[in-house]
Parts: C-alpha cells; sequence; structure tokens
C-alpha cells in the first residue's frame, strides 16, 4: 500500500473507531494502521495515537475475550517502543504494569517463561534508574523464575542464566554480598558455555561475564580477570548483531575495560585504542537512549585519562564538555549524573575553572532530590541516600576552599535532612497560589494527600509523585512563581540569624570547619584539629560507652555507669579544645559575668550530630565556667537556617493547651519510672486545669494520645523510650499499648504546635549511617509543627527528670502565660542547678531545638 493509500485507510479507519460506541475490533484495526505509518514515515503523533487508540482497544475487550490478550500484548509493544524512543518512565512502568497483567492472566504454573524473563529486563532498566529496592527484588525473582520454567535443552536456557546472573550483580552492587559475585560469575560461565554460536544472544553472555569479570577485579585487583574480560568483550563486539544499540553497549564496554587496563599497566595501545570505540558508541546511541548517558561518561573518563598522560588541552576541553552534557542529561540515571558531577567540580577546580566547579557542585546536590525521589518508598529512598552520604558536606568543603561560603551554606542547607526536607515540601502553605491557581493546588493537595503518610502502595505513589512533579514544573513556568518549593538562596536564609548567629559545623574529608552566619554573611572558622577521621573514633567511643551504660541498669552495674561517666567529661573537654571554644572566640562570646548569655544555634554534620555540642566544655573542681558553652551562650539545636525560618514563621499567641502524657511502666525490659506521676502531678501547679489534658497508665494508649496531639499545642512526654538504633523511624515513646513510634508521629500535620516536651531516654538518636538526616523522635516532632522540642541525648536519671521538669515549666510561666518563646532559656536556666553540683552525666542529656 503506498503513503496516500495507507493515509485513505488510517482516516476510514478513525471514522470507523471515533466515539464511545465503537467496537474494540475496530479500534484496534486504527492502531494497528497508525502504527504501520509510523513504521513507514516516522512521526512520533502516529505512535501517540496509536496508543491512546490502543488502550481504548484494550479495555474494551472483557478480559476473557479471545482478542484481550493480542490487544494486551500488541499495547505493551508499542509502548516499549516508544520508550525506548524517548525514555518516558510513565511509558515503562505501563509497560510493566501490562507485562505482570499478561503473566498473571495465565493459570497458575502455565506462565509463559518468555514474558516473566522480559519482566525482568524492564525491571532492571527501571531498577537502574530509580534504584527501587522493590524493583530489585523482582527482578531477581522473575530472572530466577524465567530460568526454572526454561529446559535446559531449550535455545532460551542460556540467554535466561545469563540475565540471571546479570540480576545477582545488581543485587551485589547493592550490598556488597561477595557470595552474589562468585555466583554470578559461576551462572555466567554456565550460560556461555551453553550459548551457542550463531544465536542473538551469544554477543550478549559474553558482555555479560565480562562485566562481572572487570567487578572481580575491582574488587581483588586480579589482572586474570580484566585481561579475560577484555577478550570476552572482544568476542562479543565480534558476533554482535547489526542491532545499533546492542553493538553500542558493546563497544562502550570494551572501551571502558581497556581504560581499566590502561590505568592498572599503563599500556599506552590499551588508551589509545579506548577512544574511538567510545566515540563509535557513542555514534550509534540515539540521544534520548540512557545508555547514552554511560557512554559519554565513559568518554569523558578516557579523555581525562589522555590528558593525564599527553598535556592536551583540547582533550581536557572536550572532556569538561562531555561531564556538563552528563550531568545536565535527563536520561542518564541520577546516580550516574551525580557521579559525573563531582569529577566535574573537580576537574574545574584543578583548572582554576571556581564558576564552573561551584555549578557542578550545585548540580550534584540538587540531584539528590532525584536520586532520592519521593516516588520511590522509604527503605528504597534511605539506601540511596546512603549510596552518597557525605555528598553535601563534601561540596561545601570545596565551595569553602573556593571562597564562597555563601554556597556552601545552601549546599549543606539543601544535602542534608533531606527525607525531611520532601516531607516539609508537600506540607507547605498553598494559600497564596490558591488564590489566582485553584485547579493547580487541587492537583497538589491530591498529591500530597496521598504522599504524606504510609498509606499509598508502590503504584499509586509513582502516580502521585509524578502528578506532583509535574504540576510543580507548571507553576514554576506561571510568572512570578519560579522559585516556588525551590532551594531558598542564601539571601533569604540569612535572616534566620538575625536573633543570634546559626553556626554549620561542617566535616568531610577534605577539611573540617564552622561557618557562622552572623549579620547577613558567612564567617569562616578553620577547625584543624578536628578530622573526620577524629570525629568517628570519638563518635564511636562514646557510643559504644552509651550503649554499654543503657543495658546495665542495676546497682551492680556501677563501673559500667562510671566508665560512661569518665567518657562523657573527656568527650566535652575534646568538644570544647576542638570545636566549640575557637567559634565563641570568634564570635566574641567570652561570658563576661553579669551580662546577659547571647542565643546561639548549633547545626553539626557528620558524627557530630551525636555530640553534646550544647555541653562542650572542662567540668570539675574549681573549674572555670567561661571554659564550657553552657558559660558563654544559650546554646539550641537546628536543622538549618531554613527550618528556623519556618519556626519563627509559624509563631501563634493562642493560648497553650497542653496535653500531659506519662506512661510509669516499662515494656517488660524496661524497669518502672516511680517520678513520672510526680512529673505529671507537677504540671498541675503550673498550667491552669482548663488547659491541660492528663492521660497516664491505661488511658495513655496510642490511638488516645494521637487523638489529642491535634487538640493540643503543647506536648508533655514522660516515660520511657524504646530505641531501635537499625531502624530509628522505629525508636518510639512506650505507651501502655505500644510504642509510639517515629513513623506514626510523622503522619501527622499539626498547626499552631508549639513546645515538646520530651521527657524520657534517648529522644535525640538517630540513624548510624544516614548521620545528616535527624531521623529521630525530636526531629520529627518539628517536622509535624512543634516550633520548639525540649529533648534528650543519652539516659536521664528518673529522679532528676521530674524536678528538672517542674524547673523548667515554672520559668515558662513567669510571664503570666505559658510561653513557649522562652524555652530555651527556660531550659538552661533550669539546668543551672545542677551544673554547680552535679555531674554532666545528670543534666548535659537535654537539649533545646527550635527558634
Amino acid at each position: 500500500m503506498d503513503a496516500a493509500g495507507l493515509d485513505e485507510f488510517v482516516e476510514r479507519q478513525r471514522a470507523l473507531g471515533a466515539g464511545p460506541a465503537a467496537k474494540p475490533t475496530d479500534v484496534m484495526r486504527l492502531a494497528e494502521a497508525l502504527v504501520t505509518r509510523f513504521e513507514l514515515a516516522g512521526r512520533p503523533v502516529d505512535l501517540d495515537d496509536a496508543i491512546a487508540a490502543g488502550r481504548r482497544a484494550q479495555q474494551g475487550f472483557p478480559a476473557d475475550h479471545p482478542h484481550w490478550a493480542e490487544a494486551t500484548g500488541r499495547l505493551r509493544q508499542w509502548l516499549s517502543e516508544r520508550h525506548r524512543l524517548r525514555a518516558d518512565p510513565e511509558d515503562l512502568d505501563e509497560t510493566i504494569a501490562l507485562t505482570r497483567v499478561l503473566i498473571t492472566a495465565r493459570p497458575a504454573g502455565t506462565e509463559p517463561a518468555d514474558l516473566i524473563d522480559e519482566l525482568g529486563g524492564l525491571l532492571t532498566t527501571r531498577y537502574d534508574r530509580t534504584g527501587s529496592i522493590t524493583d530489585l527484588e523482582d527482578v531477581l525473582k522473575a530472572s530466577s523464575q524465567a530460568v526454572n520454567k526454561t529446559a535446559t535443552h531449550d535455545p532460551a536456557w542460556a540467554g535466561r542464566m545469563g540475565n540471571l546472573a546479570m540480576a545477582l550483580r545488581l543485587r551485589f552492587l547493592r550490598t556488597g554480598a561477595e557470595a552474589d559475585l562468585d555466583l554470578a560469575v559461576h551462572t555466567a560461565e554456565v550460560s556461555v558455555e551453553y550459548m551457542d554460536p550463531g544465536r542473538s544472544g551469544y554477543a550478549t553472555v559474553r558482555s555479560n561475564l565480562g562485566i562481572l569479570l572487570r567487578s572481580r577485579f575491582e574488587r581483588s585487583g586480579d589482572r586474570d580477570d580484566l585481561d579475560r574480560a577484555i577478550g570476552l568483550y572482544r568476542q562479543a563486539v565480534e558476533h554482535s548483531s547489526a542491532d545499533p544499540l546492542t553493538r553500542s553497549v558493546l563497544l562502550s564496554n570494551l572501551a571502558s575495560s581497556l581504560h581499566d587496563r590502561f590505568t592498572h599497566a599503563g599500556n599506552d595501545a590499551d588508551l589509545d585504542e579506548a577512544i574511538p570505540l567510545v566515540r563509535s558508541a557513542i555514534d550509534l546511541t540515539p540521544p534520548h537512549d540512557p545508555a547514552k548517558g554511560r557512554h559519554l561518561a565513559n568518554l569523558s573518563n578516557v579523555l581525562l585519562c589522555r590528558h593525564d598522560r599527553d598535556g592536551t588541552e583540547a582533550d581536557l576541553d572536550e572532556a569538561l564538555e562531555v561531564l556538563r552534557a552528563v550531568v545536565f542529561s535527563p536520561t542518564a540515571t541520577p546516580k550516574l549524573r551525580v557521579t559525573t558531577a563531582l569529577v566535574w567540580a573537580g576537574t574545574a577546580e584543578r583548572r582554576g575553572d571556581a564558576e564552573a566547579a561551584l555549578l557542578a557542585l550545585h548540580s550534584a546536590v540538587d540531584l539528590l532530590q532525584v536520586v532520592a525521589w519521593h516516588g520511590l518508598d522509604r527503605v528504597s529512598r534511605e539506601s540511596a541516600l546512603d549510596d552518597v552520604r557525605g555528598l553535601a558536606r563534601d561540596a561545601a568543603a570545596v565551595a569553602v576552599r573556593l571562597g564562597r561560603p555563601e554556597h556552601a551554606v545552601e549546599m549543606l542547607e539543601q544535602g542534608t535532612s533531606v527525607l525531611w526536607g520532601q516531607s516539609l515540601r508537600l506540607r507547605s502553605d498553598l494559600s497564596e497560589l490558591a488564590v489566582t491557581e485553584p485547579e493547580l493546588v487541587d492537583r497538589l493537595h491530591t498529591a500530597r494527600q496521598g504522599l504524606d503518610g504510609r498509606t499509598a502502595d508502590d503504584v499509586q505513589r509513582v502516580r502521585l509523585s509524578r502528578l506532583w512533579d509535574a504540576t510543580l514544573e507548571e507553576v514554576r513556568g506561571l510568572p512570578g512563581w519560579t522559585d516556588f518549593l525551590a532551594p531558598v538562596p542564601f539571601d533569604r536564609l540569612r535572616h534566620a540569624a538575625d536573633e543570634g548567629p546559626v553556626v554549620w559545623l561542617n566535616i568531610s574529608a577534605d577539611r573540617c570547619d564552622a561557618l557562622v552566619v552572623r549579620d547577613g554573611r558567612v564567617t569562616v572558622v578553620p577547625l584543624p584539629g578536628l578530622s573526620e577521621e577524629s570525629a568517628l573514633e570519638r563518635c564511636n567511643t562514646y557510643l559504644e560507652s552509651l550503649s554499654y551504660a543503657a543495658q546495665f541498669r542495676g546497682p551492680e552495674d556501677f563501673l559500667v555507669r562510671e566508665r560512661f561517666r569518665e567518657e562523657l567529661v573527656d568527650m566535652l573537654a575534646w568538644l570544647w579544645d576542638t570545636v566549640t571554644e575557637p567559634v565563641l572566640d570568634a564570635l566574641g562570646f567570652t561570658g563576661t559575668p553579669g551580662e546577659p548569655l547571647p542565643r546561639l544555634w548549633w547545626c553539626p554534620t557528620g558524627s557530630l550530630t551525636f555530640l553534646p555540642l550544647h555541653a562542650a566544655g572542662h567540668y570539675g573542681s574549681g573549674a572555670d565556667r567561661t571554659r564550657t558553652v553552657p558559660g558563654r551562650a544559650v546554646p539550641s539545636y537546628a536543622s538549618g537556617l531554613g527550618s528556623l525560618l519556618r519556626a519563627r514563621r509559624d509563631r501563634d499567641r493562642t493560648p497553650a493547651r497542653v496535653l500531659a502524657v506519662g506512661v510509669a511502666e516499662g515494656d517488660g525490659q524496661q524497669p518502672t519510672l516511680p517520678e513520672v506521676r510526680q512529673e505529671i502531678a507537677g504540671l498541675t501547679a503550673v498550667v491552669p486545669p482548663e488547659r491541660l489534658t492528663i492521660r497516664t497508665g491505661p488511658q495513655a494508649t496510642r490511638a488516645a494520645v494521637m487523638r489529642a496531639l491535634t487538640e493540643h499545642s503543647w506536648l508533655h512526654l514522660a516515660g520511657h523510650t524504646q530505641p531501635d538504633p537499625d531502624r530509628p523511624l522505629h525508636t518510639g515513646i512506650v505507651l501502655s499499648d505500644g510504642p509510639l513510634t517515629v513513623l506514626d508521629l510523622a503522619e501527622q500535620h499539626l498547626e499552631g504546635a508549639q513546645l515538646a516536651y520530651l521527657s524520657a531516654c534517648m529522644t535525640t538518636l538517630g540513624s548510624g549511617r544516614l548521620v545528616d538526616e535527624a531521623l529521630h523522635l525530636s526531629a520529627v516532632l518539628q517536622l509535624v509543627g512543634y516550633r520548639h522540642v525540649v529533648a534528650t541525648q543519652w539516659h536521664i536519671e528518673d529522679q532528676h527528670a521530674a524536678r528538672i521538669a517542674e524547673a523548667v515549666y515554672s520559668r515558662l510561666s513567669r510571664s503570666g502565660d505559658l510561653d513557649a518563646d522562652s524555652a530555651a532559656r527556660a531550659l538552661h536556666d533550669a539546668l543551672d542547678e545542677l551544673r554547680e553540683r552535679a555531674h554532666p552525666v545528670d543534666w548535659a542529656a537535654y537539649v533545646h531545638r527550635g527558634p
């Protein structure tokens, strides 16, 4: 059929397939005609129209109709083709969903192995982009099922074994388990042995084995593995099919392995061969294919390597252009874009181009939101951030070295507490936008209602996240709304220090500094006595001692507790000498007797997030009070300048209503706390009875407390903490029917919440892996709305807790009403009495977070 005849046929079918009453068979013929015209003329609109018609037809056939499976399969094929051309993640999602539908439509035990194998490949593509742990688990499941459903004499068996080997490699890359790598190599070797020459997968299985041998070489340094991998790549290229995409991957793999061998052995011929190979791979790859980014990254590596060898400026110029292209490629994987951004920054800095280096660093930090995309489940997001932990701190250190401390602060603000930042954006006030764009606000509300909690399943979360992202992009395209929910620039962040200096303490492998925000600018106070290694070592010693002290609480465990007391005094002195004294001296905070102490906010990073900076100093008989932080300032903690700005903006002058919750009993493994009842009773002397709600003992259930939170602006929780260091989001306060956890609280959104007082042990203990994410009880209470939080860093003694709470509340009520904004000074002054006569272990656990 010629072009004119095809056009006429398409229009005739369009007429037959139009309208809601059209027969599914006619709509399907229209879709097939449009696909035929797309294949002949290459017009993207024809493929789009074909997919739209295919959806109508597929949905029009009942699931038991003879044509349903065929229509579903065709639609799946067309979506897969469009994804190949445009890399639209929604097309991939729909292709995966339809593949699952086709598999599950078959009776149990008769699922087709070829579709299951294809599902594994599709899931691998999505996993490469998103890092979803669920997808990784499903890749392994599908690959294993496909192999098990295929007879060993079946020609397809060897190829499916090769796919299983690559699935095992993905798990190895995720977990680092050597057993997975060894099993993957063995599985790939079997697939190579059983793959007959001349079959379409002959080149691929050899390339797969080569990839696995390179991975083992990177672990062991065994040159034989690398040499063997190069030989396999050469065979793969020699036997590759005419498909340009397959050939491009094989060429790029060979080039990359040759670059590895040059780096390892210094053979110039390897590097000279690699460059034209990777250029050919790039030429064969369409612009929107995700593999394009990998090939370009390979090219930048070999160009930089040749520049180091030959000193040719043209190689460096091209490498910088290529690095930039990868970083800003929308189809390259987020992780590749981040790692490439760091290479670009380092290369630009060595060349003396500070602007380019800073652009690269900002780009890397920007991409953290993509790496830990909110469409992923929380475990996957945490894992993704674990892979790039410390990135914001390292980027900030480079910015400081380049003389741009304001940029360093911006990157710390954006690159730490990423998970809480995502939740805060979902909870942003949309009232101003609603005045002019109510329809867009409705869409944002729809998205965030499903995302801000644990109710959305994986599929729904992805759909709602895409709705949120697309709507946000649309809003930012409107005049005057370009910066809507975008990272806050320093020019606005600096106002957070209007009421006192805010100090970011940045720890990186490169350097450690205090970035003091004051008077609208940033002053860098170098901390030469501090290093990432020393901070980690001190932190580990402290946490180990704290852990033992927490486990052994009986009278016979005096020596264990005494060890913690000694470790604490030593820690506080080290923090003073190394971290806090240089900062306070630079600020001119001398602790002159008779003068009111100034306010100060610490924003620690890295291992410092676990340590008691607020109490740093030298203590003991005859110690000088001015050689301590509380002797020179009223200290608080903050997650950053942005969190302080939000808290100050949310001041509420409505008379406080206090919810007091006390559970004296433990969870069966913890002792009874007799002073809890006295502590709760002490609040009645300060808070008018009509503004005080008490929930103790059996009344303090999880449901009752969660309900009451929305009706009270103040919260006092007294009792035991149930810590879970390995899963900090499951840490909780013990109530009568179970713990009220970080995850439970994170689902709340409390308007007008002012102060939360956590009179329980270790309520600031977060994640040992994601130290910059503040995954603990005191941080989540600020997330859900409380402007001020009083919390604890270690175990507090029952007899002290009641007296300290009484002293704090008496000071909070001195004005005749409860004043949350005096919380920091009230806590500081209440602890003064203990400071004079007690060991720091008895008072230094208490911290204040907030404005």
